[in-house]
């Protein structure tokens, strides 16, 4: 790798914000890869909201640093050492993916989806695997102001690194150790972890049946509590017996999180600790990304089916927002 590392980084939302100011300020020169209509935007550069900070966190600060593409020729044009997928894994579908990844050649490819089809569909495209890398995203990132703010002096993207949580990494042993570099050189916390994929699945597959049915709730955690709470832990617990048949045993904590007394004691300690309004924040960020958390139901009850396992609290979920989108 080159002196000044060269990234790319795909995708310049609440994820690739983040991670381009942060690979920036690690020494890295970044590049944002976004569709042609979104290119003028982009260039323009980013106020953003570091929450982390002590002094002055209702500053913005600007992030103007960087380069931006939006085709595959102009990818091929340049070399890169690595490149950060930041889009959802719904995101992921099309021929734009294997055209990219033709076009960066050798680089490491950093794939921060959390699904457990998505490095399937990553090396479809193309991708060599001992090229990619998993991380799965720890940090709260979102344009601010929310609905209802008034904190902050000028639109921007806020985020938040919870503490104790840094993002982990895995893969071939030199990329990774050059990507975890990078970015905790810049202050983005970061790890290594021995297997990303098995590690965030189970976070993945507790929480999309508290998602969907904090949608069904109406996005608001009164609802959820008094209402689909107790549906919303038994699809968190078949959701997880699926995943276990790959990954085994899950973890203590998240059977812990699948009963729905600790989910009340965890939602009332995130309303006091998470420096944002969080219920506003799940209902725009989510409702962005619902496409993923569809795909990841239908996804876990196709896998219940094959196998013979209860699904019948994830169809139940998935049928609860079909019929309030219909309403």
């Amino acid at each position: 790798m080159s002196d000044k590392p060269r990234v790319l980084v795909v995708g310049a939302g609440a994820v690739g914000q983040v991670y381009g100011r942060h690979a920036a300020l690690g020494g890295a020169d970044v590049t944002f890869f976004v569709r042609e209509k979104y290119r003028a935007a982009v260039a323009t550069g980013f106020d953003m909201y570091p929450l982390n900070r002590r002094a002055n966190k209702l500053e913005p600060v600007r992030f103007e640093t960087f380069s931006v593409v939006s085709r595959a020729d102009e990818v091929a044009a340049r070399k890169f050492d690595q490149v950060y997928l930041t889009v959802s894994s719904s995101a992921l579908a099309g021929p734009w993916l294997a055209e990219l990844i033709a076009a960066v050649r050798d680089a490491t490819i950093l794939a921060l989806q959390p699904g457990q089809d998505d490095l399937d569909t990553i090396l479809a495209a193309g991708a060599a695997r001992d090229h990619v890398i998993s991380g799965v995203i720890t940090l709260i990132s979102y344009s601010a102001p929310l609905p209802g703010e008034t904190r902050f002096p000028k639109p921007g993207m806020a985020y938040w690194f919870p503490p104790l949580s840094p993002s982990m990494v895995s893969g071939a042993a030199e990329r990774t150790a050059q990507v975890v570099a990078l970015l905790k050189g810049g202050g983005l916390p970061t790890k290594r972890h021995p297997d990303v994929p098995k590690f965030a699945a189970f976070p993945t597959a507790m929480m999309m049946p508290y998602l969907v049915a904090l949608e069904s709730a109406g996005w608001t955690f009164r609802g959820l509590v008094q209402g689909p709470i107790e549906l919303a832990a038994r699809g968190a617990r078949e959701a997880m017996a699926i995943v276990a048949q790959t990954s085994g045993k899950p973890p203590l904590m998240m059977r812990l999180v699948a009963r729905p007394r600790v989910l009340r004691l965890g939602l009332w300690f995130a309303r006091r600790v998470v420096p944002l309004p969080l219920e506003v924040y799940l209902r725009e960020h989510f409702i962005k990304v619902g496409d993923q958390t569809r795909l990841f139901m239908a996804g876990y009850i196709s896998r219940g089916r094959s196998a013979g396992m209860d699904v019948s609290a994830l169809e139940r979920l998935t049928a609860s927002i079909a019929t309030a989108a219909a309403a």
